[in-house]
């Protein structure tokens, strides 16, 4: 359930940008600490299983490409804050299903 709360962490970055834009600015400890506090309940290794399968997801199922540095995604995420990225351009490529297929 873990993952399931991490999605719906980011589907909250995705409704509300002041959220995102605060906590855009954290450390992933200062993250967990603050969603944890605000009543999410996943670490460090769920947001990262999400995520890898939410970057992998897209690279190889949606855009058909390798799995590396040369990946459309990858460089579009170049110098861009992380989460930001996440929730602005790699969460919109996905619908409701397959997000509530994550958890």
């Amino acid at each position: 359930m873990a993952s399931a709360d991490f999605v719906r962490f980011l589907l909250a970055m995705k409704e509300e940008p002041r959220l995102l834009a605060r906590y855009d600015e954290f450390s992933l400890p200062q993250l967990l600490f603050h969603a944890q506090n605000e009543g999410f309940a996943f670490d460090g290794g769920d947001a990262a299983a999400v995520v890898g399968k939410l970057e992998a997801d897209v690279i190889l199922g949606k855009d058909g490409q390798p799995f590396d540095g040369s990946s459309s995604l990858w460089r579009h995420m170049w110098g861009q804050r992380y989460l930001g990225y996440i929730v602005r351009d790699v969460l919109p490529r996905f619908s409701e299903r397959e997000l509530s297929d994550l958890s």
